[in-house]
């Protein structure tokens, strides 16, 4: 099935990089590693100042993009197991326009993973098991239409969009992440934290050694954090460069961002699921916005990246270079002032983006998997002049972020037909509060084909930027409330009602 919006996109991406312009060969830098072409390359023809990854959570490539004209998304004629009935199979489900996440939580972990990838004798994967009990079920397969992440669809139409992009680490978050800046996870593959004894050499070292700027924006107070790998991430001596996205926001708008920013999601806004995936794509566009609008733009590229695929299933079976992985594909989109609309089809990782500042920076790599990844420096045009700016469509000025109250365990889940009450906070670009919001909050309701109607209030105030309100979901299956706050806020919240992984 095709989503007749991805026929827009067809027209926009040519396959490839461009014709023209300072290219590094593909077969120096992969002779080479990352810095090949390194000494070719100088602030006067490259000038690029600052480097930005916002990476997200938990997203397949087929799963975002698979439905997307002129890429190498899901075969006609894909179908698993039906996992509910014996004999019986059951193609890709595409999400409905209105539904922006699925729940409960998939099952990332390593061994899950593997088993429902279908490893084969020969190395390869088969790709088809992601249905099948004990592994996702129907979760898994789920495709979300492009009207759940206009940013991200926006951008990978207008910039460069990586096809062949793999998450390094058959494993869930922490290895990937940790692969993403040390080039390595070290064989630690579990969202637990690493052995202390594991000290990780990373990007951060490497700019701090070179005298280059660095920064970590992160979405929740860095109070949070300590205790993490990230300390052991952050260079001796520099935990204040472990911040806010705040100050990311103030940065951006002020010309004074890092020569290598990397920015996390606050809690709501990663996309894992059951996470709604439209409130982390908003946030996205608030993100690339400042940028674009700030004086640093010219000199800016932004690489956004998922850390690892979150259980949903990818058709594309991934290589194995080594023990660690790859896993499954995700989606990366690179935006510049000097990156032409077009499809990355050479294979890639998240280490794509070290690769990247090494060849631009003249640093080494950080291990050997980090040298075989391209630096993607022959899909820049460097010899024209900078383009405009694409806006993303959907960046509102301030999020409305709705929890369902009560223990954490049930942000995202609400009884069958009985009252409870959910939590509404504006929240800033930087994901501060935004307590300055006040006025009324419309809100609207959609929920499983043919059930009753729910009861939800039609509005609700905001004072000092919170609110609350009452509702009753009277069906079972997912339910997904829209907020329209004033100064044109928006937020959205996915309630699933006794959903379990085999919830259409």
């Amino acid at each position: 099935m095709r989503l007749a919006a991805a026929a827009v996109a067809g027209a926009v991406l040519a396959v490839g990089p461009c014709g023209s312009g300072l290219r590094v060969s593909a077969s120096e830098a992969a002779a080479s590693g990352p810095a090949s072409g390194a000494a070719s390359l100088s602030t006067a023809t490259v000038p690029v100042r600052h480097v930005v990854e916002i990476m997200l959570e938990n997203h397949s490539f087929d799963n975002l993009f698979g439905d997307l004209s002129g890429v190498d998304g899901i075969p006609t004629g894909t179908s698993f197991p039906s996992p509910t009935v014996p004999g019986a199979r059951v193609g890709p489900l595409v999400a409905p326009p209105d539904q922006g996440s699925v729940g409960p939580n998939l099952d990332n972990s390593r061994p899950i993973e593997d088993e429902a990838m279908d490893r084969r004798p020969n190395g390869t994967f088969g790709m088809d098991r992601y249905t099948i009990t004990p592994y996702e079920g129907l979760a898994s397969i789920t495709v979300f239409p492009p009207s759940v992440d206009p940013n991200l669809q926006f951008l990978g139409r207008h910039y460069a969009l990586a096809e062949t992009n793999f998450q390094p680490e058959i494993a869930p978050t922490t290895p990937n992440v940790l692969a993403a800046l040390a080039g390595t996870s070290d064989g630690w593959y579990s969202n637990n934290e690493p052995p202390v004894a594991d000290k990780f050499h990373t990007i951060f070292d490497q700019l701090q050694a070179a005298g280059r700027s660095w920064d970590i924006f992160y979405g929740v107070s860095p109070s949070l954090l300590k205790g993490t790998y990230w300390d052991r991430l952050v260079p001796p001596g520099h935990t204040g460069q472990l911040t806010t996205t705040s100050q990311f926001i103030s940065a951006a708008a002020t010309g004074a961002l890092p020569d290598f920013s990397f920015v996390r999601p606050g809690y709501g806004y990663s996309e894992e699921s059951p996470e709604d995936t439209s409130l982390g794509d908003a946030w996205l566009g608030q993100l690339v916005l400042a940028v674009m609008k700030g004086p640093d733009w010219p000199s800016t590229v932004i690489f956004v990246t998922y850390d690892e695929g979150g259980g949903f299933w990818d058709h594309v079976s991934p290589p194995q270079v080594d023990a660690a992985g790859y896993g499954t594909r995700t989606p990366m989109v690179v935006i510049s002032p000097f990156t032409p609309p077009e499809l990355i089809t050479e294979r890639t990782t998240n280490l794509s983006v070290l690769s990247f500042m090494q060849a631009l920076w003249h640093l080494p790599p950080l291990d050997t998997t980090n040298a075989l990844a391209p630096n993607l420096l022959n899909y820049f045009d460097f010899s024209s002049a900078p383009r405009q700016p694409q806006l993303p469509p959907a960046a509102p000025p301030a999020t409305l972020r709705l929890l369902v109250a009560g223990p954490s365990s049930v942000y995202y889940t609400a009884p069958l037909n009985q009252t409870f009450t959910v939590d509404l906070a504006a929240e800033t670009p930087g994901l501060a509060p935004d307590m300055a919001l006040n006025g009324a909050v419309t809100l609207s309701v959609s929920g499983p084909r043919g059930a009753p109607a729910a009861k939800v209030p039609g509005a609700v105030e905001l004072r000092d930027g919170t609110g609350w309100f009452h509702a009753r979901l009277p069906a079972e299956g997912y339910w997904r409330v829209t907020a329209v706050g004033p100064e044109h806020s928006l937020g959205w919240v996915t309630i699933g009602v006794d959903v379990n992984a085999d919830t259409p």
